[in-house]
């Protein structure tokens, strides 16, 4: 039996609708429209987020020095969004929303608003003096531009800044063709010379960029659907899995339940964006995994005179001031400067531009599809079928794999994104002066990859490679396939499926990656305590594993002096290793040459002296009972984003420490990683799992509904998602 608390009902302008809580706390509303709902939301999303809200508008607009606090590390975030033009651009996309998504918004804005008016102030604001603006469509274009962006900072942009780096500073250009073939073929000298020679080069995604704990960030997930030939119910079963930084309070994601008098709705929304981004209607169900969609490029700009180099000529740039506010400091008059491509990285506190050679961003989110994202958003709840889902949630601007089901019984895949139609590869810059090299638009949504009812009854994303067939190659930087390959060989073992095989999945923590480097290993361990501990590891990743923590060691130890010496460095991998997360992204690059035995990376010795070596020093000595079990190096305190850790813990906005089972290629993905003296996590976010023949789902949330540390729902999921546990939402109407 459903169990609703205190239904109570409400009118904000026209609009009328009623709202409860389950009684796990989750949101529960009520109306006759879509966009009664959408207002039910935004006074839902304001009463329980309303601090990561505006934490969010307030990065993307670049105030935090005006706004929350003002130091050196906010005001370069001011920098980096005011240069990107989140706000700028969110302004102008409202006018390209149809009448009905700005109808949808209007109403979302209207809920939120309310809420601003009509109630006390949360305590954070109050203590940064902060009186939040009214909540326009804009800001909610902002948040879906933040949300496409971000994913892509912590991914594709870092791998191709890394090369430019590696080149900036000397690297050799064969080994790095070599490490990355065939992404840097095409490399030639011209360009890596101009690299070389650049004015200014920013560093991999500024530090305070990457880990700003208000902001939306998308990251690693898996997701499937299985048909119903592949259940017990006969019906399919489809399951979602984000993997997000999850080091933080409240949970990035909002659950709710809605009801229409034509349709029952529950999933995860986003605070700030009306409508569900993954769940289930009476018909359909969905959700999205980052796509690695190669949707950055940089190029090479010889800059003259206040112009950019175009064939023979020079074009002048676009140039803009805008001044930056600031709390305790002086504003700053800031210059960005932009051409037909993108953002010119140059100094922005400077009005001067040296001559010379400098990069330029591109970004195919930059400008538009933002507004077709949010349009997507409130059409695809009423899409009846799997079919005509795709054909909505291809128009989303956010690089994502969507897996869905409907009730029929249809399983389907749907790839989206604003890929760059390009010529060359997209890994490294290439001359902007020579136009054949210029994007040549957009790929039509139509070209990219789809899928519905595959044979085996079984659609997998888990942020592997996924290319469309005829020579498109939407996907150059996957992250390794792994979780892939292990989730589906668990969906293959069996056709009886049931939602609890499906959380068994969930919460698996046996490693592909280390069964494929321990089959080499394992012959060279040596025969001593810790030796003969790490040939009976049983390849999990679980808390109380020591296996798993010797493994990580030699791993480590064989990566920092293969590709570490031979790469980049031995000091540039370790701060590669510590600062960044290329290698939780890419770890399956540097697997390819753990696992090969190519002499160019092994040297004279070979593979298996090297190995063997490194095995000898770090366990022939080793008491494995001196070895910490995996969970004691995986522990981490759940902070709240406002105040991020620097309040004490028996204040109780902080909830841990806690410590987190898996690692990069199990399914449960459990990255931890300190970067710029930040930890930082990428885990499951949210758990979903649903049968098609049912008006119930189980989830759990890394977290509870509410962002407020004095609401009881603060943290209520947390002990649930721990210990593997779900809870059911029974989402029919009544």
């Amino acid at each position: 039996m459903k169990i609703t608390c205190h239904r109570q009902s409400h009118t904000i302008g026209s609009r009328e609708f009623s709202a409860a809580r389950t009684a796990d706390g989750v949101a529960e509303l009520w109306a006759d429209t879509d966009d009664a709902l959408a207002c039910a939301l935004g006074a839902a999303h304001a009463a329980d987020r309303l601090v990561q809200m505006v934490m969010a508008r307030i990065v993307g607009q670049g105030r935090i020095s005006e706004c929350l606090s003002d130091n050196e590390t906010t005001f370069a975030i001011d920098l980096f969004m005011r240069r990107m033009g989140f706000r700028r651009e969110a302004d102008r996309e409202v006018e390209q929303l149809t009448p009905d998504a700005r109808r949808f918004a209007d109403a979302y804005s209207a809920g939120v608003n309310h809420v601003i008016a009509t109630r006390r102030r949360p305590l954070e604001l109050v203590l940064v003096k902060h009186h939040p603006d009214e909540w326009v469509p804009a800001d909610t274009l902002l948040t879906i531009k933040l949300m496409s962006y971000l994913g892509l900072a912590q991914s594709q942009q870092d791998a191709e800044k890394l090369i430019i780096q590696a080149i900036h500073g000397g690297a050799s250009t064969e080994t790095l063709r070599r490490f990355f073939s065939p992404l840097l073929d095409d490399l030639d000298d011209e360009t890596a010379t101009a690299i070389r020679g650049l004015e200014y080069l920013e560093p991999l995604i500024p530090p305070a960029v990457r880990f700003l704990p208000g902001a939306p960030k998308v990251a690693a997930s898996n997701n499937w659907a299985v048909a119903g030939s592949r259940s017990a119910s006969g019906n399919a079963i489809q399951c979602n899995d984000p993997h997000l930084e999850c080091n933080r309070l409240p949970a990035i994601w909002y659950e709710a339940v809605m009801h229409t008098p034509e349709d029952d709705r529950v999933g995860a929304t986003m605070p700030g964006v009306p409508g569900i981004v993954m769940g289930r209607t009476r018909e359909l169900s969905f959700g999205f995994t980052y796509g690695f969609r190669d949707m950055t490029d940089y190029f090479v700009e010889d800059c003259r005179d206040g112009g950019c180099r175009r064939g023979d000529g020079y074009v002048e740039l676009e140039i803009r001031s805008e001044n930056v506010r600031r709390k305790k400091n002086p504003d700053s008059e800031i210059t960005i400067r932009e051409n037909d491509l993108g953002v010119l990285e140059a100094d922005p506190v400077s009005a001067e531009l040296v001559d010379g050679f400098y990069l330029t961003r591109a970004w195919s989110g930059q400008r538009g599809g933002t507004a077709a994202s949010l349009d997507a958003i409130r059409r695809v709840v009423h899409a009846p079928t799997v079919v005509e889902a795709q054909r909505i949630l291809r128009e989303v601007s956010i690089s994502c794999n969507w897996v869905l089901a409907d009730r029929a019984g249809n399983i389907g895949y749907q790839q989206s994104g604003l890929l760059p139609d390009r010529r060359h590869s997209g890994v490294h810059p290439v001359p902007a002066w020579r136009i054949d090299n210029h994007w040549r638009g957009i790929v039509t949504a139509e070209r990219l990859a789809t899928e519905s009812n595959p044979a085996d009854g079984i659609v997998v994303t888990a942020n592997n490679e996924i290319n469309p067939p005829g020579g498109l190659v939407a996907v150059n930087l996957p992250m390794g396939s792994y979780r892939h390959d292990r989730i589906r060989a668990l969906l293959e073992a069996r056709t009886d499926h049931t939602p609890e095989t499906m959380k068994a999945i969930q919460l698996d923590l046996v490693s592909l990656q280390a069964e494929a480097l321990m089959e080499i290993w394992r012959p060279l361990l040596p025969d001593s305590l810790a030796g003969r501990l790490l040939a009976r590891w049983d390849l999990h990743y679980d808390a109380d594993s020591r296996g798993a923590t010797l493994f990580e060691e030699v791993y480590h130890e064989v990566l920092r002096r293969v590709c570490g010496e031979r790469l980049f460095g031995r000091e540039a991998w370790d701060a590669l290793v510590e600062e960044t997360a290329i290698l939780a992204d890419y770890y399956h690059l540097f697997d390819r040459v753990l696992l090969s035995d190519d002499a160019f990376w092994w040297g004279d010795d070979g593979r298996e002296v090297i190995v063997g070596r490194v095995l000898d020093e770090l366990l022939t000595q080793l008491d494995p009972y001196h070895v910490m079990p995996w969970g004691s190096r995986r522990r981490v305190t759940m902070h709240n984003i406002f105040f991020d850790g620097k309040l004490p813990r028996f204040l109780g906005f902080d909830h841990g420490p806690i410590a987190l089972p898996g690692n990069r290629a199990t399914v449960v993905q459990g990255g931890i990683f300190t970067a710029h003296g930040r930890t930082t996590t990428f885990a499951p976010s949210w758990r979903f799992i649903t049968d098609m023949g049912t008006q119930v789902v189980q989830t759990v949330l890394a977290g509870g509904p509410s962002g407020s540390r004095f609401s009881k729902w603060y943290t209520t999921d947390v002990r649930r998602w721990l210990e593997g546990d779900y809870k059911t939402i029974d989402f029919g109407g009544e």
